[in-house]
This record gives structure tokens, sequence and C-alpha cells, in this order.
């Protein structure tokens, strides 16, 4: 009886502490809401089930009415669609009717190196394409509108970037052409095969290909800030982000697909072992392997979702934000800390900006080279200067400009990154979501 008395103590004391730690969630939620870095949705699960939820901000603002975002809400989750598509692709190589060594020419041979890219060269973004977003009339196409003929064109433009197989780089135009080939074989849509695939059997409520934005169907708008102000964004056109970005859903629906497809429910376990298997960190297929996790995360039109799934402790994150200036990296980590019963990192406050010389940001250029989880898989980040701009990234084609706070240090608010140089040792220590890592120069 005693032993029982003592472990009903301190299960009601584990209980007790992981509400104070939620508590602590739900504050640092508040005040991101109300300094105007934050409105959307967030849940939580663990072995299956929801043990926490969160909706902050509104879905739409109407006339100055202000609607609150629910459980009901809907957001795009844009980049997260990559998912979805993967595990279609899946289906069809377990069905028979497609193989990862097939060729991109056995559908588009118009596609500039198609005998050579795989369907495996493309769930890996290892294809060399060129990313179709890049275009120099995406912005308007992208609100007018376009067809598949048309975009095709677009794609057969460009050369490859690089070689096949060479390495990898994220490309939207992978999943484009992915979502095209379900469609192919299938010999429908891609929101009827959408449909059929996923939705039908998984019994998904609020789970859909994308359209324009539908508010009677509880559809959130998204918003940007300005002048402390919140501002609509404008509406990518439905026909344009494809099989690449093109699906609306609520939290609780993708919580629900994730755990699935984890779960063996969707693919079979020799295809989900291959579709998680990374031959350049951090790319699997349709997902990203992070230190202990894997998920995905997406940006369309001021919508920026995330998604990370933990095997280990079965717990699956969603963050749906229709209005964002803070980083997403930081929210799911202060996400999975209160999941795990962990104290939470402080709030951030942007640090104030220096402005440096050229001759002072160039020493800092250069790729560096670091290694990340237990299997110590190796990852580099490239710098390269832009006049007394300095630009980095993992893929050396898309760059992002990194602000100065000291003569060593840059950070990128949006990102939630920060790194500290040491030219005479030659290494970086790169810091996002409060997790630090040590790069050293390779040249």
């Amino acid at each position: 009886m005693k032993q029982l008395v003592i472990l009903f103590l301190f299960t009601t004391s584990l209980c007790f502490s992981q509400q104070e730690k939620f508590k602590a969630l739900d504050s640092f939620f508040k005040n991101l809401s109300d300094n105007n870095k934050m409105m959307g949705t967030l849940v939580v699960s663990k072995n299956g089930q929801v043990i926490y939820d969160k909706h902050v901000g509104y879905a739409n603002i109407v006339d100055g009415r202000k609607y609150p975002i629910t459980k009901e809400s809907k957001f795009r989750i844009a980049s997260i669609t990559k998912t979805y598509t993967a595990t279609m692709i899946y289906q069809l190589v377990d069905e028979g009717k497609l193989k990862l060594t097939d060729r991109l020419s056995n559908f588009f041979p118009q596609i500039p190196n198609a005998d050579n890219i795989t369907i495996a060269n493309m769930l890996n973004h290892s294809s060399g394409l060129f990313e179709i977003t890049k275009d120099k009339d995406f912005n308007t196409w992208r609100i007018e509108g376009t067809t598949r003929v048309e975009m095709l064109e677009r794609i057969q433009k460009y050369t490859g970037v690089f070689k096949p197989g060479e390495k990898s780089a994220y490309s939207n135009s992978n999943f484009l052409l992915l979502g095209y080939i379900i469609e192919e074989i299938d010999k429908m849509s891609y929101a009827e095969v959408l449909k059929k695939r996923i939705v039908n059997t998984l019994n998904l409520k609020n789970t859909y290909y994308g359209g324009k934005k539908n508010v009677e169907n509880n559809e959130c708008a998204s918003f940007h800030y300005k002048d402390g102000k919140l501002v609509e964004s404008e509406e990518t056109h439905r026909s344009v982000p494809g099989g690449a970005g093109g699906i609306v859903a609520t939290p609780y629906d993708l919580v629900t697909f994730y755990e699935a497809l984890f779960m063996g429910k969707l693919i079979s376990k020799k295809s989900l072992e291959t579709m998680l298997s990374v031959k350049q960190f951090p790319f699997a297929s349709g997902i990203f392997k992070d230190e202990d996790a894997y998920g995905h995360g997406g940006s369309i039109d001021g919508f920026i979702s995330e998604v990370t799934y933990n095997p280990e402790q079965k717990t699956t994150i969603v963050i749906l934000t229709n209005a964002l200036n803070y980083p997403v990296s930081d929210i799911t980590e202060n996400t999975y800390l209160a999941s795990q019963n962990q104290n939470l990192l402080p709030v951030k406050t942007a640090a104030k900006t220096i402005e440096l010389t050229a001759a002072q940001i160039a020493p800092y250029t250069g790729v560096y080279e670091g290694h990340v989880g237990k299997e110590k898989t190796p990852y580099t980040f490239n710098f390269v200067a832009d006049g007394k701009v300095l630009k980095g990234g993992a893929n050396p084609n898309t760059l992002f400009p990194f602000e100065a706070i000291k003569n060593n240090e840059f950070v990128h608010n949006e990102f939630g990154i920060h790194l500290k140089f040491d030219l005479e040792k030659q290494t970086l220590i790169f810091t996002q979501a409060g997790k630090s890592h040590t790069l050293t120069k390779k040249h």
C-alpha cells in the first residue's frame, strides 16, 4: 500500500509539473500574440493523444470585424504538402505502378536531363532541377494562375543546376513534377488522388487541395505585420503550388496524417524505411531529418507551418500560422520542451544590428562543415560576401542575408539563427532554437 501511495504522489507531482510547463507555454504564446509576433494554432500529440492545443489571433478580418482562430480553422500548410505527395508516390511503388529508379523522361522527356533524373532524385531533391519559384515572372503568374502545360514549359527552359545525384538542393520543381506524375498514373487530378489515397483512407474531415479562400468554410486568410497593424497578404492562385504546396488542413488532421504515416497505415514498412533514409543531411524523401525527429516546414502567402515527429518520444507537434514575426524554430522548440516537462527558452528580443564594411565581411566567407545527430551526419554551410552583407545557407544556390550584431556575430531573426565566428580557430558556433553546433572551416 505504501508503494502505491508513493507512486500516486509521484505521478500526481509529474502531472502538476507538466501542467505548470503548459501554463508557461500559454504565457509564451500570449506574449507573442500581444506583441504582434504570431497568430495561429498549435497542437501537441503524444502516444496518439492530443495533450495540448492553443489558438491565438484571428482567422479573418472582414469589414473591420475580427473572427478568432478556433479548432475548426483551416490553414494552407504550404510545403508540408510534399510529405503527402511523397507518401502517394510510395503508395504507387508499393502497388507496382512505379519504381524509384524510373526516369523523369518516362513522363516528361522535354525536361532537360530527364533521362538521368530518377523518381528517387526528385523525392530527395538531388535532381538538380532549377527552382521554378526563382523564375523572373514568378510573382506575376503565381497570382494570375497557370496551367500544367505552361508550368512544364517554364521548367524546361532552365538547364540543371548540378548533375543528378551529385548533391541535394531544395527545389519545388521536383514536387510539382511528382504531383503531375501521380496524376498521369492514377488518371485523376491531384485533388482527387489526395482524397482517394489519404483523406478517405484516414477519414480526414478537414484536408483537401485548396482553392480561393472560403471564409464560410473556416479557411484562414494570411497577414503580415506593418507598423503594428495587420495587412492581408495576396493569395497564390490554386493552380500554382500543386504537389509542392497546395494542401489545406487543420492541425488535428495533420497530426492524424503524420502519426498514421509513421505507424505504417499508409505505406509498407520497406517504403517507410526508404522514405526516411537520408543520403545527404537533412533531405529524406518529402521529409527532413533533424537530430532526433522528422518533419517539414512550409511558407506560402504569409502562412508559415511546421510539423515535427519524434519517433522515440512518439510526440507530434504541428504549428500553423497565418501571421508570424518570430522564429518558428523557437516556437517548435519551446513546445517540445513543455511536452517533455522541461523549462522553456526565454522570449527573444531582436538584437541591435551594426553595419560592417565589405572588407570586414570578407574574412567570414567560405564553407564550414559540421556533424549532427547520433550518426554524426556531415553537413555544410556556405557563406559569401555581397558587398556589406554576409549571405549564407546550407544550399549554395539559396543564400540568406545575415545581420551583424558584433564584428564576429551575425543573426537571422526570422529563422532564429545566431552565428559566432572565431577567425583564429577557423570555427563557427551555429545556434538555433537553443541548440548549438560547432562547424569548422573547410575552405
